[in-house]
């Protein structure tokens, strides 16, 4: 912001107080000289009325003639030389005229007036710089703060305040506490949230958390992975035997073994439905990967040190369930529960899963066929975009189209991103695919000028710390920069929140050219929301998580509410993912989201003609 928006106090006064003292002072001298003046013409008419009494008396030196009017001659006469100024004045009677010199030019060549003139310039100088100083002193506070204001305009947040007068102090003191303030704010948002949605003992998450997330990752395309129940057998025992903090202690220790465990798995939800049972959900997992985790798993909790008198061996059992395709939360919970009763069954420590008829077929697509399917793919750019419109609340308009994809193979089947996209990224090659998707939507939205919509691209955390990506990006958005102002860019808050220092310079560049931001996924995980404050963002999405069923989760519907206050504070809309039924769109537009997305407005509707066969 320029500092011409900055209104200046101080310069603004001082020149007003220095204005009315000049035309005071002319005022003033104005009213001397006049003052003068008449003082020599009423004594010229006192002079004039004399001599016409008594014609030989003695004339005064402002006088140059005496005339008869009867007779026509010069009664008096006094020589003027060459060089005297000859503005005269007449006073007249019936018989006689007298000639005078104005008043005027005696007054301006009189050596009295010209030394008032100097003394009263030198003393209006004098006090006009008394009074310039006074004022600044006076002024200092006030200048000082329009300095501090045009200085944070300019940087664009407040700097420190260096001045240490009352108002100053003041002001320095109400920015602290706003300050503090804010950062209360995002601190109770996050206790909210921890509150509704975190065991109080662990800080993992509770049973409603844990159902939210199944519910929502069932909820979407092509949705797979896997379910992992620990059960740990003499809870109660150690419980009565060593009191509720030791048994705890057992718990906690065990959550930590698993979560060192999971340190290479960044999409992992870990919760704690009861006392005695923690719950995994590994959205993504094939049934391979879920064994091999849960050998895993089930030898690191196998190095808790356990009180005297409970079994070791026999403390720790575990039910796996892996999922894919169209199922029920209540049906993989079932699952899972039937398999932990049969790994108690059996008696010592174990993990038990059932055999499907999908594991097989699952198992023979490994690594290395996704990376020979996807590279070639990439080769021959056969990814399929496909758009799903966000609807308004209040208008039932479409505010901008999300960009979905998918992926043809050789027999020309479809394959949804919820199911490439996480062997791409085991593979390395999420960030070139992103730049294929980006490049089509480019093209499109260049091909498509006249279409007002926007397009939400959302992109992985692999291309967004890729600096080829991020290059070939803004080379990209440089070549066609009109379509800017229609492209909005989805980041997942959880990568927003973890990786904010390196997230920041390219949002900040995208802000920049016109390009809008959308955090994705807000409210999957349990974070704080101070990256509202710190990156511009100008949109926010619920996860499925927190949008489905709503109208029957007061948990949820609080957490919606304390996150719309966040964003009224800096400008920022709230959008929902998942809309499946009017019970939830009728409760979100009443909670104050902006817009939604989902089955229950439309199917996403596939591009694919514009989006290939433009050059």
């Amino acid at each position: 912001m320029s500092e011409a928006a900055v209104p200046h106090i101080f310069q603004h006064t001082l020149k007003a107080v220095i204005k009315r003292f000049e035309l005071g002072a002319l005022l003033l001298y104005l009213a001397s000289v006049a003052f003068a003046l008449g003082a020599i013409w009423f004594e010229q008419n006192q002079q004039a009325e004399a001599i016409m009494q008594a014609t030989n008396q003695w004339y005064p030196a402002s006088l140059v003639e005496i005339f008869n009017i009867e007779s026509g001659l010069p009664l008096y006469h006094e020589q003027l030389s060459s060089s005297d100024f000859t503005l005269l004045r007449e006073v007249s009677n019936d018989t006689l005229t007298l000639v005078f010199i104005h008043p005027f030019y005696l007054l301006v060549s009189s050596w009295l007036f010209i030394a008032f003139n100097i003394v009263f310039v030198a003393f209006v100088v004098a006090i006009r710089g008394s009074l310039s100083k006074t004022l600044t002193l006076s002024f200092d506070p006030i200048h000082a703060l329009e300095n501090w204001v045009a200085l944070s305009r300019i940087h664009g947040k407040y700097q420190p305040i260096q001045a240490k007068e009352p108002i100053s102090e003041s002001i320095a003191e109400l920015l602290q506490k706003l300050q503090e303030a804010k950062a209360s704010q995002g601190q109770a948002e996050l206790q909210i949230r921890e509150r509704l949605l975190l065991e109080p003992e662990t800080g993992v998450g509770n049973r409603e958390f844990f159902n939210n997330r199944l519910d929502a990752l069932l909820k979407e395309e092509d949705s797979r992975g896997c379910v992992m129940l620990v059960c740990f057998k003499d809870f109660d025992t150690v419980q009565t035997a060593y009191g509720a903090q030791q048994a705890l202690d057992i718990v906690e220790q065990a959550i930590g073994l698993i979560q060192k465990r999971l340190v290479n798995f960044n999409n992992y939800f870990i919760a704690r439905p009861n006392e005695a049972e923690l719950a995994l959900l590994l959205p993504g997992f094939y049934a391979d990967e879920a064994e091999k985790l849960a050998n895993r798993v089930l030898a690191s909790i196998s190095q808790v040190p356990l009180p005297i008198g409970v079994a070791q061996e026999e403390f720790v059992h575990m039910g796996v369930v892996c999922f894919a395709g169209d199922n029920q939360a209540y049906k993989v919970m079932a699952e899972a529960d039937m398999a932990l009763r049969n790994a108690q069954l059996q008696g010592p420590s174990q993990w038990f899963m059932y055999d499907t008829g999908e594991v097989a077929a699952e198992t023979a697509k490994g690594s290395l066929k996704w990376r020979t399917f996807l590279e070639r793919a990439i080769e021959k750019n056969a990814f399929v975009i496909f758009f799903q419109p966000v609807i308004a609340s209040q208008s039932d308009q479409i505010l901008h189209h999300e960009v979905l994809s998918k992926v043809r193979d050789s027999q020309g089947q479809l394959t949804s991103a919820r199911v490439f996209l996480p062997m791409a990224q085991k593979c390395g090659l999420s960030a070139k695919i992103d730049l294929l998707v980006f490049e089509q939507v480019c093209r499109l939205l260049q091909y498509e000028s006249k279409q007002p919509d926007a397009c939400s691209l959302n992109l992985s955390i692999d291309a967004l710390l890729d600096e080829q990506f991020i290059e070939a990006m803004f080379i990209k958005l440089a070549q066609v920069p009109d379509i800017a102002n229609r492209l909005i860019i989805e980041i997942s808050e959880y990568h927003l929140v973890t990786h904010l220092n390196k997230l920041a310079p390219v949002v900040g560049l995208l802000d920049e050219l016109g390009v809008k931001i959308l955090a994705d996924k807000v409210g999957q995980y349990v974070v704080s929301t101070d990256y509202l404050r710190d990156c511009p963002i100008s949109y926010i999405k619920l996860h499925r998580s927190i949008v489905y069923l709503v109208h029957e989760k007061m948990e949820n519907q609080v957490f919606i509410q304390s996150l719309k206050a966040r964003c009224l504070q800096h400008g920022v809309k709230i959008y929902a993912l998942g809309v499946e039924s009017k019970e939830e769109w009728r409760t979100l537009v009443h909670l104050g989201v902006t817009g939604g997305q989902g089955h229950f407005f439309t199917e996403p509707v596939a591009q694919m003609a514009n989006a290939i066969v433009l050059p």
